[in-house]
């Protein structure tokens, strides 16, 4: 649900354009107020900030309204969406997602799987002709060679980068002394060498796929630590829905560049999607959803 309360406000936005009375259940546009919870809770999950699709016929409709009920529509709206995030089944919903989304998994491979692992390297190495394996194992001594002699790099490096680079490092060094031994093996009994390489390299596997299953853990635990207060969450995204449509000139003027509406003033052109839709729907309805935002995200810094 990384997109949140910015979405959330696009979605409103949206709605202003259609032509309806506005009924407590929203019986009267074809839906339900229980529709507009999914329908948001779906938009929520996105990442940044969208502008909505919006088909002709919604565009058309739009420019028979008057300001004043696009502002009351983005109200009635945005109350339905306050509504709902204060809601016992939206605090219930926001909970279970984030269990299920940042989730903390146990260091450990299945028996299949390292089994899976195994046979794996065993077959690869099986397949290889004994006149080839001596480079195949050189190559290894080298690279392992080059990370064991950067152990004098570690301490230039962020203190949060020291302990993964410094396990490289031991692995390296550790990697060339048992490729060293292996090579003598090759030498002297190759079914020995066989069945020992095939278990260093399943073994290197097993590691990494262990290492990645930390990384996750800590990736979860770090985005766990960003949403799992929604109100800061909330209160963020609405500052950058602000930010986004601060300073919109509803004045501006356009002209025809090869069948393209365009700017005169050439800088508005960079602004972002967001300023450029609230100057299309207008001002009154941009005024209702900023007052809007701005009103809540206040609310929700005095509860954080």
């Amino acid at each position: 649900m990384k997109n949140l309360i910015s979405s959330l406000f696009i979605y409103c936005l949206a709605l202003t354009f259609l032509n309806f009375r506005f009924a407590d259940d929203f019986s009267a546009f074809e839906t339900t107020s229980r529709d507009v919870h999914e329908r948001l809770w779906s938009v929520l999950q996105h990442n940044g900030l969208h502008v909505p699709y919006l088909s002709n016929n919604v565009k058309t409709a739009c420019r028979a309204f008057a300001g004043e009920e696009q502002a009351a529509a983005v109200k009635k709206i945005g109350g339905l969406c306050k509504a709902y995030y204060a809601s016992d089944d939206f605090k219930k919903r926001y909970q279970d997602w984030l269990a299920k989304t940042f989730t903390q998994t146990a260091i450990q491979l299945p028996e299949r799987r390292i089994k899976e692992i195994r046979d794996d390297r065993q077959k690869n190495v099986d397949m290889m002709k004994e006149q080839d394996v001596a480079p195949v194992i050189d190559m290894q001594i080298q690279a392992n060679q080059s990370f064991a002699e950067m152990g004098s790099m570690v301490n230039s490096l962020p203190a949060e980068q020291r302990a993964e680079f410094k396990k490289q490092v031991d692995n390296g060094k550790r990697n060339v002394l048992e490729y060293k031994k292996l090579k003598q093996l090759l030498k002297t009994d190759y079914a020995a060498f066989k069945k020992q390489y095939a278990e260093l390299q399943a073994q290197e596997q097993i590691n990494q796929e262990l290492d990645q299953l930390t990384r996750n853990n800590k990736s979860n635990a770090a985005e766990f630590e960003k949403w799992k207060d929604p109100k800061k969450v909330l209160s963020a995204k609405l500052g950058e829905f602000l930010a986004k449509t601060q300073g919109v000139d509803f004045a501006a003027q356009t002209k025809l560049v090869n069948g393209r509406k365009k700017f005169v003033n050439g800088s508005y052109e960079g602004k972002n999607d967001l300023w450029k839709f609230c100057y299309r729907m207008g001002q009154a309805p941009t005024n209702a959803a900023r007052n809007f935002a701005q009103q809540w995200q206040t609310e929700l810094k005095n509860n954080i």
